[in-house]
């Protein structure tokens, strides 16, 4: 961030961005059954809006998300984590630990209700050839973009915004 600052005050202040806030990390981490629990259904927006900084969001439910991710310990709760910005700009990164094993794998795919049809080359893959444990994110740089010039929508961070119901190009 300080980079930023430095090599793009005047673009920023185009935004109307004086000053950044630089994140100081760490950040703290917020467990997400204990967040659906207290603030409902909308919990990432309501502490996205309330934070200061950015805070993780970890231990993932396990029913909100995809079958490949990788079950904690616990049994209810994914080895995943958000990255959640304040000031109610929301998620900008989200990851974790992979699911490797083939049992494991089928498993989660009968939990989730998943299409094991469309999915066959994925889990022949995995039978026949195996993987290795990994894990991977996605890291969101409009959101992160929109963060930082204090962006009312995503939108507003592309040349040519991909808006569901609009024509961009």
């Amino acid at each position: 961030f300080e980079g930023v600052q430095e090599s793009c005050a005047k673009e920023l202040k185009i935004c109307g961005v004086e000053r950044l806030r630089i994140p100081s990390p760490p950040f703290p981490k917020v467990k997400y059954l204990e967040a659906k629990e207290k603030y409902g259904h909308d919990f990432e927006k309501v502490l996205s809006q309330k934070a200061e900084e950015p805070f993780w969001l970890v231990d993932i439910a396990i029913e909100d998300r995809e079958f490949y991710d990788k079950l904690s310990p616990d049994g209810k709760t994914l080895l995943d984590m958000d990255l959640v910005l304040p000031l109610g700009y929301g998620e900008v990164l989200s990851g974790g630990e992979r699911e490797h094993e083939y049992e494991k794998i089928v498993k989660r795919m009968a939990f989730k209700g998943s299409d094991f049809a469309s999915m066959k080359w994925y889990l022949d893959l995995v039978k026949r050839y195996g993987l290795y444990p990994s894990a991977g994110c996605g890291f969101g740089i409009e959101r992160l973009t929109r963060y930082i010039c204090r962006l009312n929508h995503v939108k507003y961070t592309r040349l040519f915004p991909k808006v569901p119901g609009e024509i961009s190009i």
